[in-house]
């Protein structure tokens, strides 16, 4: 046998007995403690490594770029959306929870007054309003609609077609012309009175519209959700999720959508470039005991089913069998045979 296989043999016999010491290690109690450790020395690591020092901001562009303007969910994922949106409308529409079970009356509070002290979206809003010839046209067809439905007792005037030319046919054609010239009258000055009390009610003094709003939401905080759902069907619901996704898809196209996009993450780089990753983990709230914790989680369950698949040894041997196949190595396990 020559010196050349003679060493390969070895090296190969090494390389198996690693594999076997790492593949029992990782899955021995004790690796917990391998866990514990490496947490621990990678955490404090993490103290002297900066955001800028493993990201630049083009690489973070080409993320963005692909994962928010390009990816496309696949059709069973979602399909899933839409079984996940079902399964959410049965669990309301069978729940006893009340609307205000969803945010509570502080909350709402919140919001409201903070939607109530933008005075000038308010004004604006009334003015577009106002001088929207659209906002006119509904208004005007509303009006309508009221007259004709709270004066019936006008309808003979209203649709009765007379042609003859007897005084008396005349006398009702005055009448219906004069009654037709008095409802568009009332028509626009209703449609006017309709957009000026809108507007009038959206520039309320803000403690008159928070008291108006809190009475409505007094009452509508007691009431089942599923009370509201039922003039609502799944597909309604699953639609829904489905034209999020698809407006989203649209939207993300936009030039202007994306170059904001973009300008949110230059600005998340510049503020966050100089913070070292354990920074950053503090920062959304996470610190050591937390890595700790989730690697327990779910790293020992992860090995073990790469062990029991068969797949653990073989990523144990991809990572070491190109060092026991390198003739540097075989050159050393030499070099020690030789002395």
């Amino acid at each position: 046998m020559s010196n050349s296989t003679q060493l390969n043999q070895f090296a190969q016999a090494l390389m198996l007995e690693q594999i076997r010491f790492t593949q029992q290690y990782l899955l021995n109690a004790e690796s917990n403690a391998v866990l514990d450790t490496f947490v621990s020395q990678a955490y404090a690591q993490f103290n002297r490594i900066k955001l800028k020092d493993i990201v630049n901001i083009e690489q973070l562009h080409a993320v963005v770029s692909k994962y928010t303007f390009e990816l496309n969910l696949g059709p069973d994922l979602l399909e899933f959306i839409g079984a996940v949106a079902q399964r959410i409308y049965l669990h309301l529409k069978n729940s006893n929870a009340l609307i205000g079970d969803l945010i509570s009356d502080h909350d709402f509070g919140l919001w409201l007054n903070k939607i109530l002290e933008l005075d000038q979206v308010r004004y604006g809003l009334k003015q577009q309003i106002l001088s929207n010839e659209k906002a006119h046209a509904v208004s005007l067809q509303l009006a309508n609609q009221i007259l004709e439905k709270y004066t019936p007792w006008l309808d003979r005037l209203r649709k009765n077609k007379v042609q003859n030319h007897t005084v008396k046919s005349k006398i009702f054609n005055f009448l219906q012309d004069q009654q037709h010239t008095l409802e568009l009258k009332l028509e626009s000055q209703l449609a006017n009175a309709i957009l000026v009390q809108l507007g009038e009610i959206i520039t309320l003094p803000q403690n008159e519209l928070y008291e108006i709003i809190q009475h409505i939401w007094s009452d509508l905080q007691f009431q089942k959700i599923s009370a509201q759902l039922e003039q609502i069907e799944a597909i309604d619901v699953e639609d829904f999720f489905i034209l999020v996704y698809e407006t989203w898809r649209n939207l993300r196209q936009s030039a202007e959508i994306q170059s904001i996009i973009l300008e949110v993450v230059d600005e998340f780089y510049e503020y966050f470039g100089d913070y070292s990753l354990q920074a950053l983990l503090t920062a959304v709230g996470l610190t050591q005991e937390d890595l700790v914790i989730e690697a327990h989680r779910f790293a020992p369950q992860l090995i073990t089913m790469l062990n029991d698949f068969g797949i653990l040894e073989q990523l144990i041997q991809s990572l070491i069998q190109p060092f026991y196949q390198a003739q540097s190595t075989l050159d050393l396990i030499s070099g020690h045979f030789e002395r």
